[in-house]
């Protein structure tokens, strides 16, 4: 059998599993990691795609090296598996996930805002209140990529004194676990209004450095959008973990 000529071998290898048709060049606006991060939230690059790094490079207007860099964070991250090539493949997650993602975020998540409530400083508070600021200003869209910045920067400023470890973890589930929400939500899942009000009364237990309180709060915050999502999609289903991890850090608030 004859060999295949040397261009349409690479042409080959540059060939992703799915269109990069999404994927918009990369104008340097904010880091190539944070980039590529949130084609993956938005779906322009598809749940467990497989991609060529070569092709998405080109798509990119990046070289590879940095590319490569971006991609070893994701990978650190658990949302893309790469192999010893140059393809990617996007970690894939389906509805079976959701009891488990947004369980373990809300264990997690909970565990750090004890931690961290008594030991907040007063920057620290004035970092959560422009945060929760910033998502007020733009509630009427609570998917925009401004918004979205701002939600994450408050849910960080609520564990630091967990560890560095503990961020990097817990940021990985934040993201499979907003990944599950555009995939998979068939409504509006809540107004933004509702969220900022959420955040608010997050930031209200803060200030008063109620710990079991804000992390009842949070826990409540996290588990409305798994358990509506199991309502709508698979309620056959029960969310166990979730409403375990709820039921715990609301006893919390009680003792």
């Amino acid at each position: 059998m004859p060999t295949a000529p040397k261009t349409e071998l690479t042409q080959r290898r540059r060939r992703s599993s799915v269109s990069l048709d999404a994927v918009k060049p990369y104008r340097r606006n904010g880091s190539l990691h944070e980039y590529l991060r949130r084609l993956i939230l938005d779906g322009a690059i598809p749940n467990g795609a497989s991609f060529s790094q070569v092709e998405l490079a080109e798509r990119l207007g990046v070289s590879r090296t940095p590319l490569r860099e971006a991609i070893k964070m994701l990978q650190a991250e658990g949302i893309v598996q790469a192999d010893h090539g140059r393809r990617t493949r996007v970690t894939a997650l389906d509805v079976g996930d959701i009891d488990t993602v947004y369980g373990v975020r809300v264990l997690m998540e909970g565990a750090g805002v004890l931690v961290t409530v008594p030991l907040l400083s007063k920057s620290r508070i004035a970092e959560l209140a422009e945060a929760v600021a910033e998502m007020r200003k733009h509630a009427a869209d609570p998917d925009t990529d401004v918004w979205a910045r701002a939600h994450r920067r408050f849910h960080r400023a609520l564990i630091p004194e967990a560890g560095r470890e503990f961020a990097r973890t817990l940021s990985a589930y934040f993201d499979r676990a907003e990944r599950l929400r555009r995939m998979f939500q068939t409504e509006e899942i809540a107004g933004g209004v509702r969220l900022v009000e959420e955040h608010e009364a997050i930031l209200r237990a803060c200030r008063a450095k109620n710990a079991s309180r804000a992390a009842a709060l949070v826990a409540r915050h996290s588990s409305r959008a798994a358990l509506t999502l199991m309502a709508q999609i698979a309620p056959e289903r029960e969310p166990t973990l979730v409403r375990t991890a709820l039921q715990l850090f609301s006893a919390l608030e009680t003792t």
